[in-house]
């Protein structure tokens, strides 16, 4: 019978400003590899998205953070996370995973799955109301994989151009 080999040690660890450069290259390959989800859609300009991101950083209540999700120490992948008031009740503090990625040297290794009950945990000590991910349509893998975690569809966004 072969040994058992334990879980990776799974944490989210904030992206320092001197590891930006690193956090827009990781997710540049990232908005790669989503394109085939979303043929449509023109590619991401990865330099306005940053520029956006920072700027959005620059306020210390922009409500959005930047993690590397780490396995025994290593970046394994990376999360966006945005903190709005709920707009029913705005007393309510509602968290999206915007981003959501898991290199692909680290997948189907539990890491994906360790990372969102600790985005989980995390938000339930911070009082969060309710967690939601963006995920695209065609992309069946990222259904699944929410599903298993417990999250719901709820929505369907439509988009055209005029």
């Amino acid at each position: 019978m072969a040994a058992r080999v334990s879980a990776p040690a799974v944490h989210l660890t904030p992206v320092a400003i001197d590891e930006r450069d690193a956090f827009f290259d990781a997710y540049e390959a990232y908005s790669r590899e989503l394109e085939p989800f979303d043929p449509a859609h023109e590619p991401t300009d990865v330099g306005a998205y940053r520029d956006a991101v920072e700027d959005d950083l620059a306020f210390a209540d922009s409500g959005r953070e930047l993690y590397w999700i780490t396995a025994d120490e290593v970046r394994a992948g990376f999360a966006v996370l945005r903190h709005l008031p709920d707009w029913l009740a705005p007393e309510r503090l509602i968290t999206t995973i915007a981003e959501f990625c898991v290199f692909a040297s680290h997948r189907r290794e539990g890491i994906g799955r360790a990372a969102v009950l600790a985005i989980l945990a995390q938000e339930r000590a911070r009082g969060t109301y309710e967690v939601e991910a963006g995920i695209l349509r065609d992309n069946a893998t990222a259904h699944a994989f929410w599903r298993a975690l417990g999250f719901e569809v709820r929505q369907v966004l439509t988009v055209r151009r005029p």
